[in-house]
């Protein structure tokens, strides 16, 4: 219609906040809105808004980590109806993939997450005890979710600390079913991220973990590929893209 309508505020919060996906309907928005307060660390806190009015959705107790939030979290898409929501711990090296699904709020991959106490270097020569997780983990990523809810896309993320010093990282694209709760790590193209997945269950991967340049269609419940997306868009669609992914 031509209307610029601005996001109502979370009572008491100070800064403006931010819409980040809409249901099919355009009645359910999702995003996030900053306290404003810097005397306590000016948290994200995700926000869904129905009718334009906004409420709180639920933040677990701890960080992906296990341990208190230093940035918050936020909302980053929901399904077309609206009723299940993803989104992201926004703490640094953190970033673990959070979902909302009837009133509660879970880590995506719960099922596969793993929170062990290692012993690191603090850079001044002391020994400290840290986090290291293996879990489902995402950014800013938009295009995370099913239309109708079921599956969740996403990078499943091993750390490890062989020495106090060496840091070794992998990540792998996986999927994670909302109504089963169980998780699928794809590891038979190397490391690299899952961006989407269809109502059907075929997950577009990405193949690499710097700026990937190919992708794959994925069948995740019998787990087969099904041919590069450019030649799946071409026989499904008959249309010749780029060597990229969608």
């Amino acid at each position: 219609q031509g209307n610029v309508i601005m996001p109502k505020q979370v009572e008491g919060f100070k800064l403006n906040p931010h819409v980040q996906g809409i249901s099919e309907d355009g009645r359910i928005w999702v995003g996030y809105n900053q306290t404003g307060d810097y005397d306590n660390n000016n948290l994200f806190h995700p926000v869904k808004w129905v009718d334009g009015v906004p409420e709180l959705l639920p933040m677990p107790e701890t960080s992906l980590r296990g341990v208190p939030f230093i940035n918050g979290c936020m909302a980053r898409g929901c399904s077309a109806d609206g009723s299940v929501i993803y989104g992201s711990s926004w703490d640094n090296l953190d970033f673990g993939m959070l979902y909302w699904k009837d009133g509660k709020v879970d880590w995506v991959g719960s099922d596969v997450r793993e929170v062990r106490t290692v012993q690191i270097e603090n850079g001044i020569g002391e020994m400290i005890d840290y986090n290291i997780v293996n879990g489902m983990i995402c950014t800013a990523e938009l295009t995370n979710i099913s239309p109708n809810g079921r599956w969740i896309a996403g990078t499943y993320r091993t750390e490890d600390y062989p020495s106090p010093r060496n840091y070794v990282q992998a990540r792998y694209p996986a999927f994670f079913n909302t109504e089963t709760g169980t998780t699928t790590i794809v590891k038979d193209f190397g490391e690299g991220s899952a961006a989407h997945v269809t109502d059907d269950g075929l997950g577009i991967i990405l193949v690499g973990t710097f700026l990937p340049s190919s992708g794959i269609v994925y069948d995740i419940e019998n787990q087969v590929s099904l041919g590069s997306v450019q030649e799946w868009v071409l026989d499904n669609y008959h249309m010749v893209i780029p060597m990229c992914y969608i």
